[in-house]
């Protein structure tokens, strides 16, 4: 008996057709297949200016393309996603349109505790990976033991993009990152929503390498940017009732 009346699945996408086309098929039928899941729908959130072409390809692989706005930020990429999300959606997974998150994991994702406010698919955890150098590892450890502490968030991944959230909850969000910091951003804000009922579960999974293509974070502003929101957001966590 499906439990899921209906899921979103939101993809920011940056030039990613080439994985996308690998993707959007396996994501189909791994959905359609899940016993729980009664309907979804995949959105895939674009560039600006991208071609009435890749907008076509994409719908004939079985997803919603849409265009991010006002610009080709990410932070920008997350905002339309939920905007486009159907209200009649229950839960909301994002993940990264290059292969680094398997759509064989969707499953464990919608398995997983109904009554969780966030499952995190997490590098960190016991049975965790992640298939990048030694130096990206120990830098993306760094990064989420800061964040951890500092906002207070039991949490040993933070900055992964694929987790699961309730939808209502991205709704009644404002997020003010415009970089790959907003994924923080919205764990900390999901978190603010629900103070000490907040209820996380991380579940082990491995991040691969991309399957195609170069990676579009610029590691100078990916850090800077990371040091603004974590600043930003402390100064909240700080004038936060306790």
């Amino acid at each position: 008996m499906a439990e899921i009346p209906h899921l979103t699945v939101v993809i920011p996408a940056y030039d990613e057709l080439e994985n996308l086309n690998l993707l959007l098929p396996e994501i189909n039928s791994t959905l359609k297949r899940n016993k729980k899941v009664a309907s979804y729908d995949i959105i895939v959130v674009l560039p600006p200016f991208s071609t009435v072409e890749e907008l076509t390809e994409i719908a004939g692989l079985g997803a919603t393309p849409i265009k991010r706005a006002p610009t080709e930020s990410f932070g920008d990429a997350v905002r339309s996603g939920i905007l486009g999300t159907s209200s009649k959606s229950q839960y909301t997974i994002f993940m990264d349109a290059d292969g680094s998150h398997r759509p064989s994991s969707l499953d464990k994702l919608c398995d997983a505790d109904p009554t969780a406010h966030v499952i995190v698919a997490s590098r960190y955890v016991r049975g965790g990976q992640s298939e990048n150098s030694f130096i990206l590892r120990m830098m993306s450890r760094t990064l989420n033991v800061a964040y951890s502490l500092i906002l207070g968030i039991r949490c040993r991944d933070v900055s992964t993009s694929f987790k699961r959230y309730q939808s209502d909850d991205l709704r009644n969000l404002t997020l003010k990152g415009n970089d790959f910091d907003v994924v923080e951003e919205l764990l900390f804000r999901v978190r603010s929503l629900h103070g000490n009922d907040f209820k996380l579960l991380e579940i082990p999974d491995v991040f691969h390498e991309r399957i195609k293509g170069k990676s579009k974070r610029r590691l100078g502003p990916f850090i800077v940017s990371y040091l603004i929101s974590l600043y930003r957001l402390s100064r909240e966590e700080s004038r936060s009732p306790k």
